[in-house]
């Protein structure tokens, strides 16, 4: 990164949230639960399945792990009459990972079982590398009891070929959605080249694959996505009906839709992550800090005002 993108991204944290928001609000549906489900409707209605997810993470007391809870529970009521196969999408530290374990677990496994009763599945989230241990333990620990329960692997961390292996050798029926990674990680433990994430992102996917796994490949690399179509085709894997698909692709709203249409005119089953919550703004900067492209659009447009 420059030393212009390094001023950027220190500077970003100090704008107002109006002018993040003047970016953002294509990415993220809104603050309200109804602001997603308008969006879900729009995406089903161009022949997309959707994931929601309720933004939130790094929790400071049980409460607010409660309430997150509670606010997927009132989702997953809300989708019974918009898309019945959107999935649900939830971060550990959002549950209360980092502070307390258990409440993690048993909050999860009730939403687990909620999503279960609606036929849908439920994503754990990968967060940054201090939380992989914890998350890891906590969807082993679930991953018998719920069959709707699946896992996030990034293909920005060394130890994930070793972690897949460790779940493909727990049991059957692995289900994961495969991201590159948005967090800023050492060298000591991550890839920071990215095309050296991208190698191992199509990598990672081959050994999914071979190993039976269900991939969901979130990617909005096209070179990565065709590496990943040859991958699929190679195995013989179908891209009908969703009893017969081993594998879909997942993008996020607003990024690269192009990129998701080609994908689905092509056959395969597309699926378009949707958040949404009033930690919109914290997401935002996340994704900002991450991409220095849009982050110098924000800020040209910051200055134009001025």
């Amino acid at each position: 990164m420059g030393l212009f993108d390094s001023v950027i991204r220190l500077t970003l944290p100090l704008l107002p949230k109006m002018v993040i928001w003047g970016v953002a609000r294509r990415y993220v549906a809104g603050s309200e639960l109804d602001d997603a489900l308008a969006r879900i409707r729009t995406l089903g209605a161009s022949g997309f399945d959707t994931i929601i997810d309720v933004l939130g993470e790094a929790i400071t007391r049980p409460e607010q792990a409660h309430a997150a809870a509670h606010e997927y529970g009132l989702a997953m009521d809300a989708l019974a009459g918009v898309d019945p196969g959107c999935s649900i999408s939830v971060k550990p530290t959002h549950l209360g990972l980092t502070l307390d374990r258990d409440l993690c677990e048993e909050l999860l496994g009730q939403l687990c079982h909620k999503a279960a009763a609606a036929g849908r599945r439920l994503r754990f989230e990968m967060e940054d590398s201090p939380t992989v241990d914890d998350t890891l333990a906590v969807f082993a620990k679930l991953r018998g009891e719920h069959k709707n329960l699946s896992i996030v692997l990034q293909a920005r961390l060394f130890r994930t070929a070793d972690d897949i292996d460790r779940l493909l050798e727990a049991g059957p029926d692995l289900d994961v959605r495969l991201v590159k990674g948005i967090y800023i990680e050492p060298a000591e433990v991550a890839y920071t080249d990215a095309d050296d994430i991208s190698r191992n992102f199509v990598a990672l996917s081959q050994r999914l694959v071979d190993g039976g796994a269900f991939v969901a490949f979130a990617t909005h690399d096209s070179e990565v996505a065709d590496a990943c179509v040859k991958i699929v085709a190679d195995a013989g894997l179908a891209k009908g009906p969703a009893a017969e698909r081993h594998y879909e692709f997942q993008l996020l709203m607003g990024v690269r839709a192009q990129e998701a249409e080609r994908l689905r005119q092509a056959g395969h089953h597309v699926r378009v992550y949707v958040p949404y919550g009033k930690d919109w703004h914290a997401y935002s900067m996340r994704r900002l800090a991450r991409n220095p492209e849009v982050a110098r659009h924000v800020m040209r447009a910051f200055l134009s005002r001025s």
